[in-house]
């Protein structure tokens, strides 16, 4: 399989994953949930790398946020989660010929969910605020600092326990022979 083939089947899948368990696998928390989509972003980022954790995190989040009804996120994820698995990919790879591998995994993983959290805090304390208002629409969503501040502890906690499970998970797969030749 030539590498151009192969990015574009490995970006499919992955995307498909995230936007399957963002969409499906929903843990309540106070406010919002948590979602498996993270977990996906950041191990597809590690096992093949920057470009494929872009395009899973941006297209399967997009896609997960309309298909949820919450479109007016839609822009602001498909950003934040593109950038998310690809700082976790470009993070990996500096540092995995310096460092011990479970170090690099640990420090691309949540230095990515810091990232994401920071990101939507960002996005709802300032953006979504007057874009919501000037289009009128989802009244019943609320933004501003105060909403970004009351959100930004779950959004580190989703971007954490993402890094953790993320951790547990890549490390096998990692060292597995068979993903091993699948890496591009």
């Amino acid at each position: 399989m030539k590498n151009g083939v192969r990015f574009w089947v490995f970006s499919g899948i992955m995307i498909a994953l995230v936007f399957v368990l963002t969409f499906t696998i929903k843990i309540p928390l106070l406010a919002g949930y948590f979602n498996i989509g993270d977990v996906i972003i950041m191990i597809s980022s590690i096992l093949f790398g920057k470009s494929i954790g872009f395009m899973s995190g941006s297209f399967g989040s997009a896609l997960a946020d309309i298909a949820s009804g919450y479109t007016i996120y839609a822009p602001f994820t498909f950003i934040i989660k593109g950038l998310e698995g690809f700082i976790c990919g470009l993070i990996f790879e500096k540092l995995e010929p310096k460092q011990k591998k479970w170090v690099s995994f640990i420090l691309s993983t949540v230095s990515s969910g810091i990232f994401m959290a920071a990101g939507y805090f960002l996005s709802e304390a300032s953006v979504l605020k007057y874009l919501s208002s000037a289009l009128n629409i989802n009244r019943d969503l609320q933004f501003g600092l105060k909403v970004a501040l009351a959100n930004l502890p779950f959004n580190l906690l989703q971007g954490i326990l993402s890094a953790i499970i993320s951790v547990i998970l890549v490390v096998p797969l990692y060292n597995n022979k068979f993903i091993g030749k699948m890496r591009t």
